[in-house]
């Protein structure tokens, strides 16, 4: 078990905000907790340079209790990644119809999915589609990631057997087997960046196990 070292509590001025810190040797980040009286908390995950902010509703003392609690135990796994978005209209399957978001992170691909609001949301107005270049800073937690939903992915570049990139007029898609045989798809409108960064991303990295 790490050692947590905890700042004092820290006011603001104006007794608006509280924050605390937290550290320990070996977590590769720090987390700062900021809490507003009006009820609304932030968590910082800190490395070096690197900052995400997370935001939580926190209407009792127990639920206050309850966000340190899953910080401090989420903080050991979390490491800060460097992420593009591939696509926002992700599905893990033709049976799947709720969106998820489509990570390619340095050395893995991260699924997850989104709510049932935002789907909804995309079938009365139209999708909003992933960015040609969208690059953001990931809490990367694996485990939590697959605990969330079961259709939650995350897969590791390193562990894949063999992938197939398919291309259509309305959708497109990925194919994977991984080293343990199991097997995932993922598929996406083909309006998404996600087939042409993958076509360009993925063959250095997976050389023969890549076809398309």
């Amino acid at each position: 078990m790490d050692r947590v070292d905890v700042s004092p509590v820290q006011w603001t001025d104006d007794l608006e905000h509280l924050g605390v810190r937290f550290s320990a040797d070996r977590w590769a980040v720090e987390v700062t907790l900021e809490v507003h009286h009006s009820g609304w908390a932030h968590l910082h995950f800190h490395s070096q340079a690197q900052v995400v902010r997370e935001t939580r509703r926190v209407g009792s003392v127990e639920a206050f209790v309850a966000l340190l609690d899953d910080a401090v135990t989420r903080a050991p796994r979390i490491s800060l990644q460097p992420a593009q978005l591939l696509a926002t209209t992700c599905t893990t399957g033709w049976l799947d119809w709720l969106h998820g978001e489509l990570w390619l992170l340095g050395d893995r691909l991260v699924r997850i999915r989104r709510s049932v609001a935002a789907t909804m949301a995309a079938g009365f107005n139209g999708p909003e589609l992933a960015g040609r270049d969208t690059y953001r800073t990931l809490a990367h937690d694996p485990e939590a990631i697959r605990s969330a939903h079961r259709t939650n992915k995350v897969l590791p570049l390193a562990e894949i057997a063999h992938a197939r990139l398919h291309g259509g007029l309305t959708t497109s898609g990925m194919t994977l087997t991984m080293a343990d045989g199991t097997r995932h798809k993922l598929l996406w409108m083909s309006t998404e960046p996600a087939r042409r960064v993958l076509k360009d991303r993925l063959p250095p990295l997976l050389g023969s196990r890549l076809t398309y």
